[in-house]
């Protein structure tokens, strides 16, 4: 009997596909290129000299083009270290705006997240919850469609709420949330409570991939992280409107990003940011149409070849083109098992800071996948450049692997020569 290590006989000898796109991207051989020029700008921005304005009008620059694929003005940009700054950032700035509001007969300042929302999010919220500092709601997911139940953000708004917060796509499933739909409450609630309620949401995940306009979507903060869509790791923080969306200095210092972020900025790293979102402006629609055929190609040779054997998570729910949330619930192993037999293809088995661990998904679970189904569950995020190639070569691996997993080695040689009736 052969041993599944030496199966090799349907592996091709290429460089594995990478198929983690959510977790993070390849650099854009532009953005590389920009980074890389902008080097030479190593004079400070905030100097009064030549060479300093090259830096400063290159930070001037980004900032236009992140404007452009948020829909809004330069103004209401400003650069920070990542997407877990930028959400740290929108908390302590609403938690204070609600302290100088109600500076009398204040409760404690009472904020609004989802159970699936970005452990940037949700664990210093849990912290400061502990500490009674503030106070949470953490909103349930409809386990038929994946998304927060809008009745449930509304029932949880009370006179201290400060801040809804609510991704606007979800990392693993992929399913896009009612965020236009929320926003709606949170705005009818702040009108009858008399102060506003801020409205955020972290579009890290959809940025690339579908059109955030803030104004559609009517939040008045979003986060940007660069390095999810092919630019460098640094990220922004995005307002609707300056002048009505209320928000404090994070970082004291300088003068910095209008005194709201001090410290000398990062020069290439803000003009790679920038020229990533122009790319990702310029190729909008392109890109979102080659993602979905990729991801529905994959989703349909996946169901062709397992048949009964593999099913896919919300697969009838709005969801980011390039994201498949695929199950295996007759692998007689877990997803990580399994990941860790194929060698064509890179993928997860939850989110990039979980996907180590050999346990169910808390988001897929809190999503209402059962146990036994998100243990055999694996993130495929596509990227612009995947294939439908390389497509059939994954779905070729993860087919010989579930069955070798129900059927043993003993039987390769029927599955080598011809397809296998049932499975």
């Amino acid at each position: 009997m052969m041993e599944v290590e030496n199966l090799n006989w349907y592996i091709e000898e290429q460089e594995p596909v990478y198929l983690d796109h959510n977790a993070t991207t390849p650099l854009h051989p532009e953005v590389r290129r920009t980074i890389i020029d902008s080097l030479s700008l190593w004079a400070n921005p905030s100097s009064n000299n030549p060479k300093a304005k090259l830096a400063h009008d290159a930070i001037e620059k980004a900032r236009q083009q992140v404007a452009d694929l948020f829909h809004v003005t330069p103004k209401e940009i400003f650069f920070t270290s990542g997407g877990t700054e930028t959400n740290s950032w929108v908390l302590d700035s609403a938690i204070e705006e609600y302290r100088q509001q109600c500076r009398e007969n204040r409760g404690l300042p009472h904020i609004i997240t989802s159970v699936i929302d970005h452990p940037a999010i949700v664990k210093p919220l849990k912290s400061w919850h502990e500490q009674r500092k503030i106070d949470v709601t953490f909103c349930n997911i409809d386990k038929a469609t994946g998304c927060v139940n809008v009745s449930e953000v509304e029932a949880a708004i009370r006179n201290e709420t400060c801040l809804v917060t609510i991704m606007l796509a979800n990392n693993e499933t992929g399913v896009i949330q009612p965020i236009a739909e929320i926003s709606d409450v949170v705005r009818k609630a702040s009108n009858q409570i008399g102060r506003k309620i801020i409205m955020h949401s972290d579009t890290t995940q959809a940025i690339g991939k579908v059109n955030i306009d803030l104004n559609e979507l009517k939040i008045d903060l979003a986060t940007v992280a660069g390095h999810k869509f092919y630019g460098p790791r640094i990220g922004a923080l995005v307002l609707r409107s300056l002048l009505t969306v209320p928000i404090h200095p994070f970082i004291y210092g300088c003068e910095q990003e209008r005194g709201f972020r001090a410290g000398t900025e990062n020069t290439p790293m803000i003009a790679g940011l920038g020229k990533a979102c122009e790319l990702a402006f310029a190729h909008l629609a392109h890109n979102e149409n080659h993602l979905q055929e990729i991801r529905d190609y994959f989703e349909k040779r996946i169901k062709e070849e397992l048949q009964g054997n593999v099913s896919i998570n919300f697969e009838h729910s709005p969801r980011l083109p390039n994201t498949s949330s695929v199950a295996f619930p007759k692998y007689a192993d877990t997803s990580a098992d399994l990941l860790s037999k194929c060698h064509s293809f890179y993928a997860s088995t939850a989110a990039a800071g979980h996907s180590k661990k050999r346990k169910a998904s808390a988001i897929l679970i809190s999503s209402g996948v059962s146990e036994e189904v998100a243990l055999r569950t694996i993130r495929i995020s596509f990227g612009t450049g995947n294939t439908k190639e390389e497509v059939d070569r994954v779905v070729k691996e993860l087919k010989a692997m579930c069955f070798l997993s129900q059927f043993g080695t003993s039987l390769i040689g029927a599955f080598s020569k011809g397809p296998v009736p049932g499975f």
